[in-house]
């Protein structure tokens, strides 16, 4: 991006008459040169592959001309340059000094001054729209880990989804097929039933014809009851005759005998009278008896005949009764088979419905997957993103343009460095082992503390310096001193307190002696700033400076500040 306003101030820088008469072409190549050797700079720090050959290529071409330059003297002006390109070639370039004016109107300066003023604003502005896209991707990020988390949930609603529409086509399926069952047995019970009813229906009729006969045989057993009474009558008669017969015969025999000789014949007769008379009273006598015998069997079966047909009644009523319920249980029987019919075919049309469903269920499912998978893509583009954006911040900063909020920051950051570092210094000259990585768990904390020797030393030497950047209220949220295991020996006083047993006070309320990470740290180059999301969901960045005393990489200080700091909205 800078190569082409760099090229325009060239082309001026030749053109351009100074104020002592004509442009001098050794100048104009020192600049050139000048301008060249920057720009191959700022081409390779953010390039990569074959630009950063082009930009080697374009840094040789302009230390060469230069070169040539230099060659021909040495002016007081052309050292300033070098001095200022000297400055720009550094570990950490600096573009905020100015090449001085040797004279009024010395248009090679000025013109050098406003590119390298271009240049700072340049790099000010992709400074900032980094951060800016630092900011938004870990936005991102964090909308693309709550989206893959949804996605997860959804996989897992689809994959209960599609289980529950398997087992729910199955179970429509068996009872598809017991409803078929049952069909076919109310089928046959419905027959079976109508068969029941029509043999009752019978029965109930021959018991009828059974009760009317039975009626019929009641009466002739009346008749014949009411003959017998009559013949009884006759025989009483017949008896009463026989009695006075005999009577009648009895007294013709003494009057016979009275009468002698003259009345034997008479006796005779009167004899013979009486024993005829004793014959039919005997024959009456046992008529009688048969006919009082024949009038007991014929009360008997009368007796009989109304048992008979007292029971009948109550058979016949029982057998219409029967044959009504089963007249009942058949209409049920028939609304079941309808009713079964209907269900059969409703579960038939939901079979039909659950296979739709299980299909889109099953494209669901795959959907699911689909997006899951893409959203773990997208998850690592937007890391991959953060971390470029964050590397890339990181080589724009290797410049200093002598303003920027996050160039004040760093600076800042750097001089409190500088501070713990001499601490740390000073307490290794003590016999401290500041290096000492031995972390021991400290028993009974919850959340877990750490303890190690240089722990309280550290504290005793720095805590008040802690708790001064605290108050200083430059927005930033922690500015602690972690070592290379990311443990953290000093808090803020306020959040420093001795352990209370209650894991949430503690969480809160003591958070020194704790790690800040559970991952080494390792060298940051000059710093670090990388963007991170809170367990809040609030985004914010993590700025990072070396601790090394003599030399010694000790860990580094870590500072959390939030976009608007960074002049972020």
């Amino acid at each position: 991006m800078p190569a082409e306003p760099m090229v325009q101030h060239a082309d001026q820088a030749h053109t351009a008459l100074p104020a002592g008469g004509k442009p001098s072409l050794s100048w104009n190549a020192l600049l050139w040169g000048a301008l060249q050797v920057i720009t191959a700079i700022l081409l390779y720090t953010q390039s990569d592959g074959a630009l950063k050959w082009i930009a080697v290529a374009l840094g040789i071409a302009g230390v060469a001309m230069m070169l040539l330059r230099l060659r021909k003297g040495e002016s007081g002006g052309q050292r300033a340059l070098v001095t200022v390109l000297r400055g720009i070639n550094e570990d950490q370039g600096d573009l905020s000094r100015e090449l001085p004016r040797e004279r009024e109107g010395d248009e090679t300066a000025e013109q050098f001054n406003q590119f390298i003023e271009r240049l700072r604003t340049t790099l000010e502005e992709l400074r900032t729209q980094t951060i800016g896209v630092s900011l938004s991707a870990a936005r991102g990020r964090k909308l693309t880990e709550e989206a893959a988390q949804d996605a997860a949930r959804q996989e897992s609603y689809s994959e209960t989804i599609f289980s529950s529409s398997e087992e729910s086509s199955n179970a429509i399926q068996e009872l598809a097929r017991r409803t078929a069952t049952i069909a076919d047995a109310n089928s046959r019970n419905l027959e079976v039933g109508r068969n029941s009813s029509t043999e009752l229906q019978e029965a109930a009729r021959l018991i009828a014809e059974v009760s009317t006969m039975m009626q019929e045989f009641q009466s002739t057993v009346g008749e014949l009851h009411s003959t017998s009474d009559n013949i009884s009558t006759i025989l009483a008669t017949v008896q009463e005759f026989s009695d006075q017969t005999n009577m009648l015969a009895l007294n013709a025999a003494i009057e016979a005998a009275r009468a002698g000789e003259q009345g034997r014949g008479f006796a005779v007769v009167a004899d013979e009278v009486r024993t005829l008379a004793g014959k039919v009273g005997g024959a009456a006598d046992q008529i009688g008896g048969l006919i009082g015998k024949m009038g007991k069997v014929v009360e008997r079966t009368a007796n009989g005949t109304s048992a008979m047909m007292s029971q009948a009644e109550k058979v016949q009523a029982s057998v219409e009764s029967s044959s009504e319920h089963f007249q009942n249980m058949i209409r049920d029987f028939e609304t079941a088979h309808g009713d079964l019919l209907q269900i059969s075919s409703a579960v038939e049309e939901l079979s039909v419905v659950n296979r739709d469903v299980h299909e889109r269920s099953t494209e669901i499912r795959s959907l699911g997957q689909k997006i899951r998978e893409n959203m773990q893509h997208a998850d690592t583009q937007t890391s991959d993103l953060v971390d470029s954006a964050d590397e890339t911040l990181h080589k724009l900063c290797q410049f200093r343009i002598g303003r920027g909020q996050l160039e004040a920051t760093l600076e800042k950051v750097e001089a409190r460095r500088d501070v713990i570092e001499a601490e740390i210094a000073k307490l290794v000259a003590k016999g401290v082992n500041m290096f000492d990585r031995n972390h021991k768990p400290i028993p009974g904390t919850n959340p877990q503390k750490f303890d190690v020797s240089y722990a309280r030393p550290f504290q005793q030497a720095c805590q008040h310096l802690i708790d001064e950047w605290a108050r200083e209220n430059d927005g930033a949220l922690y500015c602690l001193p972690l070592d290379n295991k990311g443990y953290v020996a000093i808090h803020r006083s306020e959040l420093s307190h001795p352990p209370s047993g209650n894991p949430e006070v503690d969480l809160q309320k003591s958070r020194h002696m704790r790690f800040f990470q559970t991952r080494d740290i390792p060298h940051m180059g000059r710093f670090k700033l990388q963007s991170y999301i809170r367990d809040t969901g609030e985004v914010m960045f993590n700025l990072s400076v070396p601790i090394a005393p003599d030399g010694r990489y000790w860990g580094g200080l870590f500072i959390g500040l939030p976009a608007t700091v960074l002049g972020i909205e």
